[in-house]
Formats: C-alpha cells, sequence, structure tokens
C-alpha cells in the first residue's frame, strides 16, 4: 500500500551517461534504500519497488531534466526526501525539483509523446550555414524517409519523417549542432543519429558521424499545440 507518490525531474550527465536504464532504475533502488527511506512494493509472488521513469534514454546520451515516479510505503517531507536522495546519487545525477503526485496520476510513459535533442556533429569538410539549410529544408520537405534498422529479427525499414516534428541547425566553429524534436511514445520514435545519418546520407552532407555527441533537452508532454512539464497540474490529465 503506497502512502505516497512523488514526481522528481533530475540530469543525468557526465559519466552518468554510461548508465543503461535497467540499471539506472537499480541505481535509484539502491540509493532509496541506503537514504533510509522505504519504498512501496508491488504484491504478488515477486514484489518488486514501485518505481518508473519516463522515456528511456540511450546508453551515451546525456538528459538534461529526466522524471521518475518513487512511490513510498510512509509520508516524508518532500524536501527531506530530495535531500537524503541525493546524498546517495552518483556523481551526473542532480535532483532539480520534485513534487507530491495523486494516486491516480497517470504514468509518465503513458503521457509523455514529445523529446528534445541538441547534436553536436564535428563536420568532416567547411558546411556553410546557408549549405545546412538547404540540407535540412529539402529534408524536411520529404514526405517519407526510409532508414534501415538492425535487430534481432534482422534488418528492418522504417520511415522515420512522420515521427520528426522540428529540425533546426548551425554551424558553430567546426561543429554543425542541430535541435531536434521527434515524438515518442509506445508506438516507439526515432533515434537522432538516424536522422542526422539519413541527412548526410541523402543530403550529401561531410560530417563525421563518429565524433557525434547528443543530450536530450527535454522530454514533454504535447497537447493541442503546447508542450508541458510532466511536473505541471496541466499535464496530469492529458
Amino acid at each position: 500500500m503506497s502512502a505516497l507518490r512523488v514526481r522528481i525531474a533530475f540530469t543525468k550527465v557526465e559519466d552518468a551517461k554510461f548508465i543503461a536504464h535497467l540499471d539506472l532504475a537499480r541505481v535509484f533502488e539502491r540509493s532509496i534504500r541506503r537514504a533510509g527511506i522505504q519504498m512501496a512494493y508491488s504484491e504478488g509472488f515477486n514484489p518488486h519497488p514501485k518505481i518508473s521513469f519516463g522515456s528511456a534514454l540511450a546508453v551515451g546520451v546525456e538528459g538534461e531534466r529526466e522524471y521518475v515516479d518513487i512511490e513510498l510505503a510512509r509520508e516524508l517531507p518532500l524536501k527531506e526526501i530530495l535531500g537524503r536522495l541525493q546524498e546517495q546519487l552518483p556523481k551526473g545525477i542532480r535532483l532539480l525539483e520534485g513534487q507530491v503526485i495523486a494516486p491516480g496520476t497517470k504514468a509518465l510513459m503513458a503521457i509523455l509523446n514529445s523529446a528534445s535533442y541538441r547534436i553536436r556533429v564535428a563536420m568532416g569538410l567547411p558546411v556553410t550555414q546557408e549549405r545546412l539549410q538547404e540540407a535540412i529544408d529539402s529534408w524536411l520537405a520529404r514526405e517519407e524517409i526510409q532508414y534501415s534498422r538492425y535487430s534481432k529479427k534482422g534488418r528492418v525499414e522504417k520511415n522515420i519523417r512522420p515521427w520528426v516534428k522540428q529540425l533546426e541547425g548551425h554551424i558553430e566553429g567546426d561543429e554543425a549542432v542541430f535541435e531536434l524534436e521527434v515524438e515518442v511514445g509506445n508506438q516507439g520514435s526515432v533515434r537522432p543519429e538516424e536522422v542526422i545519418a539519413s541527412l548526410c546520407d541523402l543530403e550529401n552532407l561531410p560530417l563525421d558521424l563518429d565524433i557525434l555527441r547528443t543530450k536530450r533537452t527535454g522530454i514533454y508532454v504535447s497537447y493541442q499545440g503546447h508542450k508541458y512539464s510532466p511536473m505541471e497540474h496541466e499535464a496530469f490529465g492529458k
């Protein structure tokens, strides 16, 4: 039985970006136990802690603002929960804010449907801002963009264009910097590196994809043209 449900925003940067999604849950569970905070557990033969995250972040990708829901077995002041938990978390995971949410609030995975990324890619050859913009405009004008993804089942062709909501770019020193917004959800999504790889391939951009750094700058509840943080009350019922 849960006594308190808390939604927390946190960073996943620096060395923490190499923590895989399943391991991230273990990191939080272990840190909560070490903080002396009693978690709520599911019922049944194999009870597990009631902790759930938003859309998984790929290994090696930083997150400026990620989210986790934690259910506790007994009530504690929110400030005390955040303070005790922060002391136990590894470097790179910093708690930004927390909020007590109602028991019936929808899970993060059920409401988060939009994510933004910043991707920095080294230029193999010099590219002007005008050339970069032409390539982006041409890519966005395409109705269908097929990309080959490989899995245990083999090669799968996927049309990635419908998943991309926004793509912008500019030149910064010897790098091309992209701002990307994509749809996410239970139906799947598109990986940022797939978008940039297809842009380079289809528009003949000389970017070095081996030198690519990605950061998720936010993940949101997108509804009727507006973007909400899952910490906002407006997002709870969407």
